[in-house]
C-alpha cells in the first residue's frame, strides 16, 4: 500500500495535479483508495451512476461501450473525471488490461479535497471541456466513417444487383421448345449473401443457378461478387457440371480458407432430349412438379457446401432426371422456407410445395409472386432475418 508521501508524488505525475502544490494534494492523497483489479475484471459498467474519478498507478484499463474497445488508458492516466462533476450514468464501461492498481477518489471526497482551490478546479474544467471537445470530434468522425460505410454498401448493393438478371428469360428452340424463367431477389440487408442467374447455353441447353453465401455485409457481397465472376468465366471454357462445381469450390475455398461457405446448386436443362442434370452442394433441394402426375419431387443431390474440406480434394457427379411438356422447376434460398411468422413458425417446405402445386397453371412470374404475395401474408410485420431468392420455371415442349 502506498504512503500519503507517495500518493502525493504520484498524483503531482498526473495531468491533473501537475501543478498543484504538494500540501495542497495532502487532503487529496489521504481520501484516495486503492483499488486492485485483475484481467478482464469491471472497474465501472456502462450505465452505473458516476460517482468517483480514477488514477492509474499500474498497468492499463480498456474503456468500451456496448462491446467495443474505444481506447486504452496507462499509468498516471485518469478515467471518469466528468463524474466529479456530473452524477449522470457512466457513458462507458472500464475493464482491467492484466493486474491493475487503481486510486479512487470519490465526487465528495474530492469536492472536500479541492474546497477552495480555484486552481485545482480550473484545472478540473479544463480537462473536462478537453474531454467533452475530443467527444464530439470522435462522434463527428464517427458519424462520417458510418456514412463513408452505408455509401460503400449501398454502391456494392448497386453493383450486387446489376450483376442478377434484370428480366425474366423467355426463349423457343429452333425444335419450337419453349422456356420462361422468372426470378427474383430480396436482401434482409443492403447487400446481401444470395445468388442466382439463368441463361441459355450452346447446343439447346438452360443453365440454372442459385447459391448462399453464409451471413450478410460487405464480405459476403464481395465472396457472390467473385462466385458470378468465376462461374461466368468457366462456363465459357466448360460448363459441365463436374467443372463448373470444382471451379467454383476451388474459389469459394481459396477466397476464405474455410471460414465462411457457399451453398450452390448448378442446374443443366436439356431442351432436346428432355432431360435434367444437376448438383447441389448444401443448397436446400429444388422443386421439380411434374405437369403429368401431378406430383411433386425433389432435386435431391447431398453434398457439402462449397469451401468446406474435410477429405481433401472433393469430386462432384451429376445427377439426371427427365421432363416433360409444363413441367415447373422452383428454386429457392433457405431465406424463403425458414422465414417466421409471430407465433416463431416457420414458413416450410411443406407450405411451398403446396403452394407451387396449387398455383400450377399459373405463368412462371405469376408463381412467383403468389409465391412471395403467400409469404408476405404468412410474416406480416415481423422483419426478415436472411435474404429471400425465389426462381420459376416453366418448360413448354412437345411431349416426349
Amino acid at each position: 500500500m502506498l504512503s500519503t508521501a507517495e500518493r502525493i508524488a504520484f498524483l503531482k505525475e498526473t495531468k491533473l495535479f501537475s501543478d498543484v502544490p504538494e500540501d495542497d494534494l495532502r487532503a487529496v492523497a489521504e481520501v484516495a483508495q486503492e483499488k486492485h483489479f485483475t484481467d478482464g475484471e469491471i472497474v465501472v459498467r456502462e450505465g452505473e451512476k458516476g460517482d468517483a474519478v480514477y488514477f492509474i498507478i499500474r498497468g492499463q484499463v480498456s474503456i468500451h461501450k456496448s462491446g467495443v474497445e474505444i481506447i486504452t488508458r496507462g499509468e498516471k492516466e485518469f478515467i471518469g473525471e466528468v463524474a466529479v462533476i456530473d452524477d449522470g450514468p457512466r457513458s462507458s464501461s472500464m475493464s482491467s488490461i492484466r493486474d491493475s492498481l487503481l486510486l479512487k477518489i470519490s465526487r465528495d471526497d474530492f469536492y472536500r479535497a479541492i474546497e477552495g482551490n480555484a486552481k485545482l478546479l480550473k484545472n478540473v474544467l479544463n480537462i473536462v471541456l478537453a474531454k467533452f471537445r475530443k467527444d464530439i470530434d470522435r462522434e463527428v468522425e464517427a458519424v462520417r466513417a458510418r456514412e463513408r460505410m452505408a455509401q460503400d454498401l449501398l454502391r456494392a448493393s448497386e453493383l450486387q444487383t446489376a450483376m442478377l438478371p434484370t428480366q425474366d428469360l423467355s426463349f423457343t428452340t429452333p425444335e419450337g421448345i419453349s422456356v420462361v424463367v422468372s426470378g427474383s431477389c430480396y436482401p434482409a440487408d443492403t447487400v446481401g449473401g444470395d445468388y442466382y442467374d439463368y441463361f441459355a447455353l450452346p447446343d439447346g441447353k438452360l443453365c440454372l443457378v442459385i447459391g448462399d453465401v453464409m451471413g450478410h455485409g460487405f464480405h459476403t457481397g464481395l465472396m457472390v461478387s467473385t462466385a458470378i465472376s468465376c462461374l461466368h468465366t468457366q462456363i465459357r471454357s466448360d460448363y459441365s457440371i463436374g467443372s463448373v462445381m470444382s471451379a467454383m469450390d476451388d474459389m469459394v475455398y481459396e477466397f476464405v480458407h474455410g471460414s465462411l461457405y457457399m451453398s450452390f446448386c448448378y442446374i443443366l436443362v436439356d431442351l432436346k432430349d428432355h432431360t435434367v442434370s444437376f448438383c447441389n452442394a448444401g443448397h436446400p433441394y429444388p422443386c421439380h412438379y411434374s405437369a403429368g402426375t401431378g406430383q411433386l419431387e425433389m432435386f435431391e443431390s447431398d453434398s457439402l457446401p462449397l469451401g468446406i474440406r474435410i477429405f481433401g480434394d472433393r469430386k462432384f457427379e451429376a445427377r439426371i432426371t427427365d421432363w416433360k411438356e409444363d413441367d415447373i422447376f422452383v428454386l429457392y434460398t433457405d431465406g424463403l422456407t425458414e422465414a417466421e411468422n409471430l407465433g416463431k413458425e416457420y414458413f416450410g417446405e411443406e407450405r411451398l410445395k403446396r403452394l407451387i402445386i396449387e398455383n400450377a397453371l399459373l405463368s412462371p412470374a405469376e408463381l412467383k409472386e403468389s409465391i412471395l404475395h403467400e409469404l408476405d401474408k404468412f410474416c406480416q410485420s415481423v422483419t426478415r432475418e436472411d435474404d429471400v431468392t425465389l426462381v420459376t420455371v416453366k418448360l413448354f415442349g412437345q411431349k416426349a
